[in-house]
């Protein structure tokens, strides 16, 4: 009999769920020709409201407008003024683990060259400079997980992930590498992994957030906090989120239109 109940409160969800994606659908197709081609994120806040819609829903209604992106959702977490380097010179702190993370890189560039620095803030100097174009740094490993010391230079010289790469660095120790640049190049296909940090806030809970990514097929694998560069006394909060079944315009029509503070890290591959 239990197992009979849960089948059908199964079953009941998934026909509210259908039902509510149907509404939404239905108020997409009925609006789309008066907004924006692709439709802000602003004009579809503002229809929400209108029809009386709560923070809960909007992830599911800015799904049924993201079709209209096209091919460009592969590009909406990018700078649209920056485009990937053909030729690529690449700084970074030398080891045999760092040497291994660039010959993996390289495969990126048709060419590149390396240039070498004694310290890691050398190395990021180098790109904010435009000395360098990219630069190669540490981001996280199996044994401290997220480094916070290397997060912080990406946000000092506004640096961000563009690739990452797992090296081994002797038994079950893995070193994550990221190819770091500034600004984020127009992409030709969505990226496998999405790195945000968040500040919570104005209606949006750490748990809303979540919910919503999850909605939109975004799934949460590390969460870490660390606090705003302000100090205002909140913890921005850093997801990186695995995109391989995501809608990403549809995240990205949710994060602008709930005025979330949001800032990318990352939108990348890794190799």
């Amino acid at each position: 009999m239990e197992r009979d109940n849960l089948r059908f409160l199964a079953e009941k969800e998934e026909v509210l769920r259908q039902l509510y994606a149907g509404f939404c659908d239905d108020v997409a197709a009925r609006y789309a020709p008066t907004l924006s081609s692709p439709p802000a994120p602003e004009e579809i806040a503002r229809l929400w409201e209108s029809i009386g819609g709560d923070a809960s829903g909007f992830a599911g209604f800015c799904r049924a407008f993201s079709g209209a992106y096209g091919s460009r959702a592969a590009s909406v977490f990018s700078d649209s003024d920056e485009e990937q380097d053909a030729a690529a010179r690449v700084a970074y702190l030398r080891s045999s683990y760092s040497d291994r993370a660039y010959r993996r890189f390289s495969s990126l560039f048709g060419h590149v060259t390396a240039f070498y620095f004694p310290g890691f803030r050398e190395v990021a100097e180098e790109v904010y400079a435009g000395r360098a174009t990219h630069a190669i740094l540490p981001v996280w490993n199996s044994s401290d997980g997220a480094l916070l010391t290397f997060r912080r230079l990406l946000s000092r010289y506004d640096l961000k992930i563009t690739a990452a790469s797992d090296i081994s660095a002797g038994e079950e120790s893995v070193v994550r590498f990221a190819l770091v640049r500034r600004g984020l190049p127009k992409r030709n296909t969505p990226p496998a992994w999405l790195e945000l940090s968040v500040v919570p806030g104005d209606g949006m809970t750490p748990g809303m957030f979540l919910s919503a990514c999850e909605s939109l097929g975004a799934s949460a694998v590390s969460v870490s906090a660390h606090p705003t560069e302000s100090g205002e006394g909140r913890d921005a909060l850093d997801f990186r989120l695995d995109m391989t079944h995501a809608d990403t315009a549809a995240l990205y029509l949710y994060l602008e239109g709930s005025h979330a503070r949001y800032e990318t890290i990352g939108s990348y591959d890794m190799i």
